[in-house]
Parts: C-alpha cells; sequence; structure tokens
C-alpha cells in the first residue's frame, strides 16, 4: 500500500505537532543571551537591563517645600502669632542664606530649599498680605512638616532602584537621570538575519514579468523586525539552488543568534531548505498543526536558531508572530506572551478538526463588549487581509466549525507586529 503524503490540503497531518509542542521546544533551543555591553542613557530606552543598578544618594538631596507659599517656625505660630515679616525669598536653585528670627518668615516657591531653621510652610492661598513687607497667616490648624518634601523622601541612598531584566522606559530614564547616571550596563541585542527564497520571487526595482511576484516578505520580515529591539542583517534574496541558499546560512551562522528563511520548505522539487540545514545543523522540528503555517522548519546551526518560514506572505506573518516573536524575546531576556480576549462572534466560520486556525477578524467594542467578525477570504495568499483585519480570531487544535454569537478567542496582532 502508498503511504499517504500529507499535505497543506489536510487538515490532519499526524506528522504536525502541536503549537504548544512547538513552542516548548523552541523554548529550550533558543538560550537567553548572556552577553552585555554598555550605553548611553539616551540610547538606553527598551535595553534589558544587566545587573542592579543602585542609588549614589538621597533625591531629593535636601529638604524642600511641596508649596508655593511661606516658610516659617511652627513655634512662633503656635505662640498666638499670626503676623509675620517676610525677610526674604526662597527659589528652586536659589536658596535664602539668611536666618529666621521670632516673628519672620520667607516667601518660598515650590521645590526651593526649606532653610534649616524653618520647620512648616503655609500656602500662599492662606495668607493674606498687610503691606509690601509684612504677611497675616488665616490658617487656623498648622502641623509640624506640612508642605515639606525630606532629603530622601523618595530614594535612600545605596538602595536598589532599577532591577536586573528591568526593560528601560521613559519613566526609569528619568530615574537614573536623577542619579546622575549616563551609563549603563544591559544585555547585548540579538542579531537576527534573514533571508528570502524562490525563483518567482523578483526584487520591488525590476520589472514583474508573467509568473513572477514581488518579494513582499522581504518587507514584512524588515517591518516586524523593526519594531522589536534587535539589531538586523538583511541578506536579500536567494534562488532556488543549494549553492545560493547554503551561501546565505554560512554568511548569517558567522554573525547572528537567529536566522530566518521564507519560502521553500514546503514538499516541492525545489524546496531545499531543509536540506541544507540538515547539511550544516539540525532541524528540530518541520510541520506544526496550524493554518496558516504549516511547513514550518525549526532547528539549529551551530550556534545560531533558524526558522525556516513558510513561503506564503500570510504564513510569514502569523509564524512569525507564533513562533519567532517568542524566541527574540527569549534571545533578548525579555518576557513575551500573546494576550488574549473574548469576543462574541458574529459570523459562522468553517473550520475542522485536525490544526489550529488564526483567521482574520475585525473587532469592534462596544458597551464594553468585544464583537467580531471574519474579515473575509482566509487564503494564505491573501496579504491584504492582514492589512485590513485589526485582530485574530484563534480556533484551536480540536475545535470545529464556529457559530455566529459564540464566543471566540481574539488576538490583536498589530500590537505586536
Amino acid at each position: 500500500m502508498k503511504k499517504k503524503i500529507y499535505s497543506c490540503m489536510d487538515d490532519y497531518d499526524p506528522n504536525s505537532i502541536l503549537v504548544e509542542d512547538a513552542l516548548k521546544k523552541i523554548e529550550k533551543l533558543a538560550k537567553k543571551i548572556d552577553s552585555y555591553e554598555y550605553v548611553s542613557l539616551e540610547q538606553s530606552y527598551n535595553r534589558v537591563v544587566f545587573e542592579n543598578i543602585k542609588s549614589k544618594f538621597k533625591v531629593p538631596n535636601y529638604n524642600n517645600s511641596a508649596m508655593d507659599g511661606y516658610a516659617l517656625n511652627i513655634k512662633y505660630f503656635k505662640n498666638g502669632e499670626k503676623k509675620f515679616k517676610v525677610i526674604g525669598t526662597a527659589l528652586a536653585g536659589l536658596p535664602f542664606k539668611g536666618r529666621i528670627k521670632k516673628n519672620e518668615c520667607i516667601k518660598i516657591m515650590t521645590g526651593a530649599v526649606l532653610p534649616k531653621d524653618c520647620n512648616i510652610v503655609i500656602m500662599k492661598e492662606e495668607v493674606d498680605d498687610v503691606d509690601n513687607t509684612n504677611i497675616k497667616i488665616n490658617s487656623k490648624n498648622v502641623k509640624l512638616n506640612q508642605n515639606i518634601r525630606f532629603a530622601g523622601e523618595d530614594i535612600k541612598p545605596n538602595k536598589v532602584i532599577i532591577k536586573k531584566f528591568h526593560v528601560i522606559n521613559s519613566s526609569s530614564m528619568g530615574l537614573l537621570a536623577s542619579q546622575g547616571i549616563h551609563r549603563i550596563k544591559v544585555f547585548k541585542k540579538p542579531v537576527v538575519s534573514f533571508f528570502t527564497s524562490g525563483d518567482e520571487v523578483v526584487s520591488i526595482n525590476k520589472k514583474l514579468s508573467f509568473g513572477k511576484v514581488y518579494d513582499s516578505n522581504r518587507f514584512t520580515l524588515y517591518g516586524m523586525l523593526k519594531k522589536l529591539d534587535v539589531n538586523i542583517i538583511d541578506l536579500g534574496h536567494a534562488e532556488d539552488n543549494k549553492k545560493d541558499i547554503k551561501n546565505k546560512f554560512n554568511n548569517a551562522i558567522k554573525k547572528s543568534d537567529i536566522v530566518i528563511s521564507t519560502g521553500g520548505v514546503s514538499v516541492g522539487d525545489a524546496d531545499y531548505i531543509k536540506d541544507v540545514v540538515r547539511s550544516l545543523g539540525n532541524i528540530n522540528f518541520w510541520k506544526v498543526a496550524v493554518k496558516p503555517g504549516r511547513p514550518l522548519a525549526f532547528g539549529r546551526i551551530k550556534d545560531t536558531v533558524f526558522f525556516g518560514l513558510p513561503g506564503n506572505p500570510v504564513s510569514v506573518m502569523i509564524t512569525f508572530l507564533l513562533f519567532v516573536l517568542p524566541a527574540v524575546c527569549r534571545l533578548s531576556n525579555k518576557e513575551h506572551e500573546l494576550k488574549t480576549e473574548n469576543a462574541i462572534l458574529k459570523s459562522n466560520l468553517k473550520k475542522r478538526k485536525g490544526r489550529a486556525e488564526f483567521q482574520r477578524g475585525i473587532l469592534l467594542s462596544k458597551n464594553n463588549k468585544n464583537y467580531v467578525t471574519t474579515v473575509g477570504e482566509q487564503g494564505s495568499g491573501i496579504l491584504s487581509s492582514m492589512n485590513d483585519a485589526n485582530c485574530l480570531i484563534y480556533l484551536p487544535f480540536d475545535k470545529g466549525a464556529s457559530k455566529k454569537d459564540d464566543i471566540v478567542k481574539i488576538i490583536k496582532f498589530k500590537d505586536y507586529i
């Protein structure tokens, strides 16, 4: 009896592995980068901190006013005195250098240094001007240390202010700047190389002849990688011959942590990617029970992780989202999880059991509820569907057709790519 050869037309292929199992294999093989480099504070945004960062000094490093108002000593106020002579002014960056005596005060602005002999700040709204040099305090209830920010109130010396593996954002940049830290030790970025393949593919600057297609995958991949904090190497396009493909891989493994190819991983006569990778390294798995994107090859060539993505444009985007993105984040020492939400289905969806599907959909939120409709045709070559859609409708491996008003899981995929 002739052995059946399973194709992308079959919903079930016993040689395919589940999405969850594929992710486990990727996690095991994709090792976190453990080397570091120094970057300036200006260049640190979205970088991952290599080691705990401690504070150097107090923030603020002096007692200061939390309000615009008047600074004085509370003991004079409690003695029943409410009229005070204004003997000077303290501005932020320009402290008052004199001393406060009985029945005296200074005008003080927010952030200005509080004189040592003052222990209370009265808001200007609680004060009346008597004349050019005297004020009257209207407030009846005052408390010691009110409206004062004390030295070290925000940060104390030698305290961990940024932990290892923290991803630098705008607030942490400001925090580091408040300590005068301008050079930071961060994990090195992953280097990701990629190339497309196929004799039917031509560069966008050439005339498109009959039977050919423009190389959209090259730009899709570049765009998705550009969103990530990685160093990108565009290796261009490989013709459908083993020598050209092998040269691409040899160039990639010299300087890359990850190499991605598109096309050439199916069962066609000119699909050489898997053969070349096997000659240089190992294929860990080929075929995942997912639609679109089943012909996905994954493995390792020396120290470089390899992803052989399908050739169809939609499959490239879906497999990148599901499999490449988690690997890049892992190498980058960043957490990653695709977030799903519930939505009420407003279309009937066809599906047979045997593989997970990610159908393109249009999400509409109304009255705190999510509603999703299909974008239409779901072919893996219909790139416009990814542009028109704003979510993916996730239909699990063991689920069949879905009907209108069913609750389904959706992924806002454009948040990631």
